[in-house]
């Protein structure tokens, strides 16, 4: 609506003339598709549109021209009075969202704006509102609110549990893995080969388990974390990533090319983990064959492309979506992992405004592709 809303241009023309656009503008107000009501400088009821009426409690057929707008709303609030008397003086007045307390006791939240209605340059003949009544949002909003602040409560409840669980856990895991090794310290030349491969599958289990609490406790930090980016090179947290791994990728005898790799806008320490789960799982899931992994970035405009290509066991296509989901794992039962890595990559990639994604065939390799913002 414009702030001023003129029906006569000529200040001076008689007043039958402006009481038949008043008319005119009367069956416009009644065809708007919008909550609108006019009233006289008397405040006394000229037209509203039906949509005012499907907004108001008050109904249509029980409402006649020159009705006095406060004899229909028995607890206009005192404050809407007042606004009312300010349009009338010429101010145009607007609230986006606006308390209405009934007398029984009901709260109601109203959107409305109200203009002078101008019989001449400056004659004002009444008012123009526009209302909306927007109690069933407002209700919803506060009940969104609750929740979500039900849910942090939680969230935080849960991530204390958390810590508690996994401190007590990690205990027995230490205590565990301790008289294991002091087994096979002390009487490795007493076992035999089937007691031998036991003691080994309880030490890799312990450190599965090591590793899922790890993942666990993780996955619970980054959910809670708003991250802080900043330029950071891909070249450099590559280079960081194989010092971490440089143990595995002797044992494993692998070979990883990567070469200029360029810098991102990203959380440092977030994607460090990011390309350390995906070299890791490269190494891992290698199979019977030397590991080979190829890492490459591709610039396309405001992002890179980057690349993690493999030529372990890969997996069957139909599967390559489902491995970002939580605690899903694809393995063998004798290999470490979570089931966490790749979901946290996932949810990473996703935080940085990027997405990530894989192309696989069973025996040949696995490739990752991710994006990532420039650094500005």
């Amino acid at each position: 609506m414009n702030n001023k809303i003129l029906l006569q241009p000529n200040h001076s023309a008689e007043n039958d003339k402006g009481i038949g656009q008043v008319n005119i503008f009367k069956s416009i107000i009644e065809q708007l598709p919008v909550p609108v009501i006019m009233f006289d400088k008397d405040l006394c009821f000229i037209a509203a549109s039906d949509r005012f009426f499907d907004e108001s409690p008050l109904n249509k057929e029980n409402i006649s021209p020159g009705d006095y707008w406060y004899a229909l709303i028995l607890d206009m609030p005192m404050k809407w009075k007042m606004i009312h008397q300010r349009c009338l003086k010429g101010e145009a007045l607007k609230s986006n969202e606006d308390i209405f307390q009934r007398e029984d006791g009901e709260t109601e939240w109203w959107k409305w704006e109200i203009l002078p209605l101008y019989l001449g340059l400056n004659d004002i003949g009444g008012l123009i509102l526009y209302v909306e009544n927007i109690t069933a949002e407002k209700k919803v909003e506060k009940e969104l609110k609750k929740n979500i602040h039900l849910l942090e409560k939680s969230n935080n409840n849960l991530s204390k549990f958390a810590h508690m669980c996994a401190h007590d856990l990690h205990q027995s895991l230490r205590t565990i893995s301790l008289y294991t090794q002091m087994i096979d310290t002390n009487y490795h030349d007493k076992f035999d080969t089937t007691f031998k491969k036991y003691v080994n599958r309880m030490l890799k289990t312990v450190e599965q388990m090591r590793s899922f609490i790890n993942g666990l406790l993780d996955f619970s930090h980054l959910k809670q974390e708003k991250i802080k980016m900043s330029p950071v090179s891909l070249q450099e947290v590559t280079d960081t990533v194989l010092m971490m791994l440089k143990d595995e990728i002797i044992h494993k005898k692998a070979t990883i090319n990567y070469q200029n790799l360029p810098m991102v806008c990203a959380n440092k320490n977030l994607i460090v983990q990011v390309m350390q789960n995906l070299i890791s799982n490269a190494l891992k899931y290698s199979g019977k064959s030397l590991p080979i992994i190829n890492i490459t970035a591709v610039d396309k405009g405001n992002f890179w492309l980057f690349s993690v290509l493999d030529n372990g066991m890969g997996i069957e296509e139909k599967y390559t979506k489902k491995i970002f989901s939580e605690y899903t794992r694809f393995n063998h039962e004798n290999e470490k992992g979570s089931g966490l890595g790749l979901n946290q990559c996932n949810k990473v990639i996703k935080e940085h405004g990027g997405r990530i994604w894989a192309t696989s065939t069973v025996g040949e390799g696995t490739s990752i592709f991710f994006t990532l913002p420039k650094a500005m």
